[in-house]
């Protein structure tokens, strides 16, 4: 979501005049867009740890998440959430690539973060596979080569015969090549519980990510769109991209 953010400030032409130095604002060539954006993005890395204030961009070491919720659904019976979630490592963030369609609006990045490591609080009462999860306490997770693909799709609207852009949908793709987690306070406390179910769901990682992805990508999707709507919501298309 950080990165979404960054790459949506870098697009904001309309702010030229007060960037920093070291943020490259990118003009509407199709030709250099995509390259441009990326470039920028990579430029900004000395800077992202300690935030931008002037640019209203928070730290991202560590990035907070300040809640999390995901609810029952078809593919499992869930009702889970997760407050002050820390996510460490995220200044280590790599543009895979960066693809802007300067007709339909459409904006493609695929970023990956080498190692994250999430510490927070959580609560959780639900059955995925054949494990039972009941309880709340501290979260700690560790995962390796975590992709995110997140593909958004906008439209052009007037406003007093003056065009704005308006991203209609946004949707993500997540996708960890290993990760490990464990629950502490689960069972009320009953450490045997507690140690067996931590197992069972480390030995079975593969599907219970693919049981909670879609619940994952949901909740980041939704909230990457409400702000990214609220950064260009008073932005003209001229602001957002500039002609050469």
């Amino acid at each position: 979501m950080y990165c979404i953010f960054v790459l949506f400030t870098v697009l904001s032409g309309v702010l030229s005049s007060q960037i920093p130095d070291y943020i490259k604002v990118c003009k509407r060539d199709q030709m250099t867009i995509n390259a441009c954006v990326k470039d920028s993005i990579e430029n900004l890395r000395p800077t992202l740890a300690a935030g931008i204030p002037e640019l209203n961009v928070p730290s991202i070491e560590p990035f907070i998440i300040p809640e999390i919720i995901a609810v029952s659904g078809d593919l499992a019976q869930l009702k889970a959430s997760g407050k002050n979630v820390k996510v460490f490592g995220a200044s280590n963030f790599t543009i895979k690539s960066v693809n802007v369609d300067l007709e339909t609006y459409t904006i493609r990045a695929r970023i990956r973060f080498p190692k994250l490591h999430l510490e927070g609080r959580y609560k959780l009462d639900t059955r995925i596979l054949i494990i039972p999860l009941r309880g709340q306490g501290n979260l700690v997770a560790n995962a390796v080569k975590c992709d995110a693909i997140v593909v958004i799709n906008s439209e052009i609207i007037k406003k007093e015969d003056i065009e704005y852009l308006k991203f209609k949908s946004l949707t993500v793709d997540l996708n960890l090549k290993d990760y490990n987690v464990k629950f502490d306070g689960l069972f009320n406390g009953d450490k045997t519980l507690e140690q067996a179910t931590n197992n069972a769901i480390n030995q079975n990682r593969d599907e219970f990510f693919i049981a909670m992805k879609p619940y994952l990508e949901n909740t980041a999707a939704k909230v990457l769109l409400d702000t990214a709507n609220k950064i260009v919501h008073s932005l003209t298309l001229d602001d957002l991209f500039p002609k050469p």
